[in-house]
């Protein structure tokens, strides 16, 4: 029962980061609004991909630290907090969705869509260390591979699903002007959310 409770704080805290708008969520609508459905689909996908990428490598590297250094698991749990504290507070002041502009796109394949949303999730530092974090302040050396294994598709799962939703809605205008319209009170209550989820680890490890 332990490891299932571990396993919806991780997904808990990825879907809070999944829904407020970043770089991916400018990709995905930029290539909805400014290119097709199919060619935001590929890139949510793309997304997704890193995601799984990211989430495998911060799971299984995080688990080997902590089996060789003790005393650096609490530090990682520490930044772990640190880090989901920040990101709260910065969800806090955002001013909501920006206008997809930012991000140019150009007309291409499938693959094209695909690649690029691999390599905007990939070559994101903050992707590092939201992953390594928010594993550090979760996962424990005692763990068995199946859990892992359960987080790194669900998180990868969830990131398509996400995107591909995004993707669909954002295709038709009106939705996309409903969202902007409310973006900036989304990005507060998941920012509160996240401060609350890292006061609480921090609480836990006294």
């Amino acid at each position: 029962m332990e490891y299932f409770s571990v396993i919806a704080a991780i997904l808990l805290v990825d879907f809070l980061a999944l829904v407020s708008p970043g770089p991916n969520f400018v990709l995905v609508s930029s290539a909805a609004v400014a290119q097709s459905r199919k060619q935001a689909i590929a890139t949510a996908c793309g997304i997704a991909a890193g995601s799984f990428a990211w989430a495998a490598a911060a799971a299984l590297g995080i688990v080997s630290i902590l089996e060789v250094f003790p005393v650096l698991g609490l530090i990682l749990k520490v930044v772990g907090v640190v880090y989901l504290i920040y990101l709260g507070g910065k969800l806090l002041r955002s001013k909501g969705f920006q206008a997809a502009e930012t991000v140019g796109l150009k007309a291409g394949g499938l693959s094209k869509g695909f690649w690029s949303g691999f390599l905007v999730n990939m070559t994101n530092p903050k992707s590092a260390a939201y992953y390594a974090s928010v594993f550090a302040a979760f996962v424990s050396p005692q763990m068995p591979l199946w859990v892992l294994v359960v987080l790194v598709c669900s998180i990868a799962l969830m990131s398509a699903a996400w995107h591909i939703l995004l993707a669909v809605g954002l295709s038709a205008a009106p939705i996309k002007v409903r969202y902007i319209l409310v973006s900036k009170y989304v990005d507060r209550l998941c920012g509160g959310l996240l401060i609350l989820l890292g006061l609480k680890l921090a609480w836990d490890a006294k």
